[in-house]
């Protein structure tokens, strides 16, 4: 106990705060995605072109600031790092990165398409307009063999 404390004791006022920022941040970031990809009437498919899409990529830059606030201490302090096995320390840094490149991909630019909700594909493939909330959201509610049965029929 008191080793931890001494560890922490090496991090200044404005680390701590800065880690705790990107950790609320990274809490509101990924709740506002878990909603996008939930919701019962899901109100992404208003502007999601195929392009990019700001609310889904919330939650993977969640993933990514919640890393960061996390981990920041363990960086910053070099007997904390020496704790954590280099390839825990390695997992960790290859989810952090995938979680901030498919962010920033699919917030400015691109959204991969193999992210977006299974059950989007399926109401494509049965046909279902792709600007309308009370259609898709129709659609998630079906059945999963239901849906898989509409989007063969479709396709």
């Amino acid at each position: 106990m008191t080793d931890s404390i001494t560890l922490l004791e090496g991090l200044t006022t404005e680390t701590t705060v800065l880690f705790i920022a990107l950790g609320l941040i990274g809490f509101v970031c990924l709740r506002v995605g878990w909603v996008a990809y939930t919701e019962r009437t899901p109100r992404f498919v208003l502007h999601y072109t195929g392009w990019s899409c700001p609310p889904l990529a919330m939650l993977y830059g969640g993933i990514a600031m919640l890393i960061m606030g996390g981990l920041g201490p363990v960086t910053k302090l070099e007997r904390l790092q020496a704790t954590i096995p280099d390839p825990i320390l390695g997992i960790i840094g290859l989810t952090w990165t995938f979680s901030g490149v498919t962010f920033l991909l699919g917030f400015f630019f691109w959204f991969p398409p193999f992210l977006v909700p299974p059950w989007y594909r399926r109401a494509r493939k049965a046909g279902i307009d792709r600007h309308d909330p009370n259609a898709m959201g129709a659609f998630k509610a079906l059945p999963l063999d239901q849906q898989r049965a509409a989007a063969r029929r479709g396709a």
